[in-house]
């Protein structure tokens, strides 16, 4: 299972910077045993200022916000 999260990192009255990263799940198992892994990878930066809110990917290339399927709890533009 893969979801995205949107986590702020920076946030002040000019200048928000939120992080975007995938989490990942992944559960196996042996007769024995039960194994549950988890990965997290940045995708992308979100940048709000007071007129104009942007995103950039990993490497730094402008990114369309509404591709990005950000979660629901997102505080949106």
């Amino acid at each position: 299972m893969t979801t995205l999260r949107a986590r702020t990192v920076y946030a002040d009255d000019k200048l928000t910077v939120t992080a975007v990263e995938s989490l990942a799940f992944h559960a196996d198992r042996t007769k024995a045993r039960r194994f549950v892994t988890a990965s997290l990878a940045p995708i992308a930066i979100i940048v709000r200022k007071t007129d104009r809110t942007y995103a950039l990917d990993m490497d730094a290339q402008p990114v369309d916000i509404d591709a990005l399927d950000l979660p629901a709890d997102f505080g949106g533009e």
